[in-house]
């Protein structure tokens, strides 16, 4: 999936100290998810944990700021479910291969290593990603238009 090649160019980028704001979108768990095969999906998502590994490190050494969430799952759940929630079998009696987006909630982390206490670990119901867009205008020092859904930050309102 690139991550690799992906990761290099952005830590670069991060590095370069020429911007404000990058926007990373890394396809592993979505599209390896879509193939229902386990160990790809393993492997997808290894490979994602190193390149994370490696934004966190460049994100603090920049003084920087990472959020990180998805805008659905997929890889998070690999087998068709019944509603009594037991695994659905195949016609040869294996479980069934789940290969569309989950109805998961996905996490939103927000990693600040210069951070003073000013964010909560509090589960915030109610927010999608539609809030991410009004949490990266706060990050960066703004105030989002009142018609944007609120900031994963704004956790007291």
């Amino acid at each position: 999936m690139k991550s690799a090649e992906i990761t290099d160019f952005v830590v670069d980028a991060i590095g370069s100290g020429r911007y404000d704001m990058i926007r990373l979108n890394y396809p592993n768990g979505d599209m390896v998810g879509h193939t229902g095969d386990f160990d790809a999906v393993l492997c997808a998502m290894g490979a994602l944990d190193l390149a994370l590994a490696r934004l966190v490190e460049a994100v603090r050494r920049a003084g920087g700021v990472l959020v990180i969430s998805a805008d659905h799952g997929n890889a998070d759940d690999m087998l068709e479910h019944k509603k009594d929630g037991s695994v659905k079998l195949d016609k040869a009696g294996k479980p069934s291969r789940k290969t569309s987006h989950s109805l998961n909630q996905v996490p939103c982390i927000v990693y600040d290593p210069e951070s003073k206490g000013e964010y909560s670990s509090k589960l915030v119901e109610g927010l999608g990603i539609s809030s991410l867009a009004a949490t990266c205008i706060e990050l960066l020092g703004f105030k989002a238009p009142a018609d944007y859904n609120r900031s994963v930050l704004d956790f007291d309102k």
